[in-house]
């Protein structure tokens, strides 16, 4: 039986005018904790939400758009282009395999939760980033390899099971590099395991 590692998965989401970069109008986003047990779709798609969204992309049903053209993200993640938040950031767990990138059976649930907040009405018009992150321990090396796989294992996921379209999600591995929490500690290094979904905003409807 594999060892598990709790991993959390940190969603950001980010509002941008296409081709704009998002602009945050009023106050910073607040870490909404999902972390000590299930979430849901529903309080997934209330912190991610962009605060600037329209009327018509909040609560109300519609037919499956088709998916948004999101080269205009990709091309700025090529540039190193970054875009700041402008929702809340949600962090849920999410268990893996022991030094592995294999998702868990008991990775479902929040999973689950995730696929169908991204294919909502409120969501599914929009572009994300799912990048990896671990803790300190382990080369430089092998920790930005297996973000990477880790991320690559949650985008699988939600293409396969919820149908997120994969040129809607862009994958990053970023190691050890960016920790939110302290590596000395046990309960540190398990914040710092994680998979970061960043919304980037709203994509071009392809007509």
């Amino acid at each position: 039986m594999h060892r598990l590692l709790i991993m959390t998965l940190t969603a950001v989401a980010l509002a941008a005018a296409v081709p704009a970069l998002a602009q945050v109008e009023s106050g910073e986003p607040r870490i909404r904790d999902f972390t000590q047990g299930p979430v849901t779709d529903q309080e997934l798609i209330d912190a991610l939400t962009p605060r600037d969204a329209p009327l018509h992309a909040r609560d109300l049903p519609s037919a499956p758009p088709p998916p948004p053209d999101c080269a205009f993200y990709r091309q700025q993640q090529s540039r190193g282009i970054t875009v700041k938040p402008a929702a809340d950031i949600a962090a849920i767990k999410i268990l893996f395999a022991f030094n592995s990138a294999e998702l868990s059976p008991e990775a479902s649930g929040n999973l689950d939760a995730l696929g169908r907040a991204l294919t909502s009405s409120n969501l599914s018009p929009c572009c994300f980033r799912i990048e990896g992150h671990t803790d300190s321990v382990g080369t430089e090396g092998y920790n930005r390899d297996l973000s990477i796989r880790r991320a690559k294992s949650v985008a699988s996921y939600l293409s396969h099971k919820f149908g997120v379209d994969s040129t809607r999600l862009l994958l990053l591995g970023l190691g050890k590099d960016q920790p939110i929490a302290d590596n000395q500690s046990d309960e540190g290094r398990q914040k710092n395991r994680r998979v970061q979904i960043v919304n980037l905003g709203y994509g071009q409807v392809q007509p």
